[in-house]
């Protein structure tokens, strides 16, 4: 089973605002999101993004008439024009940081775990918004059943069962608040590795047991 795909745990209708928009009406819609981040948009193409940080700055520095640290640097500097903002246009931060719908749940939990992004714009194959991915989004996996992951792990791991071996394989799937065991006798090694590997990119499991053995290592290089 592949890893899942971002458009599989996306927002689907996002709170979105336009360039043109007051500062108060963003206010109000990054309110209204989950996300704490609303994407600006034209049509349905993002521009950038709006954070509840952005909006913050403009009681740090009192809408800017507060002067200026002396010590600023770039990014204090930014901040302030920030809070000199009245438009989605001034407030946002752009380019828009944007992944496919068909990106892997491993490339997005990278970037939304580096500093300054907490969630993804997702885009169509022509660029259009497609939903929104938060790093909340990402946490909802972990709601998922014991049953559900169970399941899921049964499924993954099924494909090697048809592979001719000497003695019939045996495996067992248990999982408690998200934590799996795996249990039984495999023919093959490379048969282990795979359901060992195959339980740990089904989405929601926490950790993987392995208590699995085997007869042959299939696996084992003996040299020239």
């Amino acid at each position: 089973m592949p890893e899942p795909i971002v458009a599989t745990v996306m927002s689907r209708s996002p709170v979105v605002v336009t360039r043109d928009l007051s500062f108060k009406q963003v206010a109000c819609a990054l309110l209204a999101s989950d996300a704490g981040v609303v994407p600006v948009v034209h049509g349905r193409v993002p521009l950038g993004v709006i954070t509840e940080n952005d909006v913050l700055l403009n009681l740090e520095f009192h809408g800017g008439v507060d002067p200026a640290p002396l010590i600023l640097g770039g990014a204090g500097r930014r901040r302030r024009r920030k809070a000199c903002a009245e438009t989605a246009a001034e407030l946002m931060s752009s380019p828009a940081p944007t992944i496919a719908c068909s990106a892997g749940l491993s490339e997005a939990v990278r970037r939304l775990t580096a500093p300054g992004f907490p969630a993804l714009c997702v885009i169509d194959e022509i660029g259009q918004l497609a939903g929104l991915l938060a790093r909340r989004d990402l946490l909802a996996i972990y709601r998922r059943s014991d049953d559900e992951l169970a399941a899921d792990i049964q499924a993954a791991v099924e494909h090697d069962r048809s592979r001719p071996a000497r003695s019939p394989a045996d495996l067992a799937v248990h999982v408690d608040d998200g934590a799996v065991t795996l249990e039984g006798a495999l023919t093959y090694r490379s048969q282990m590795e795979h359901a060992v590997f195959a339980a740990s990119r089904v989405a929601g499991v926490i950790t993987v047991h392995n208590n699995l053995t085997y007869d042959i290592d299939d696996m084992f290089v003996t040299g020239f």
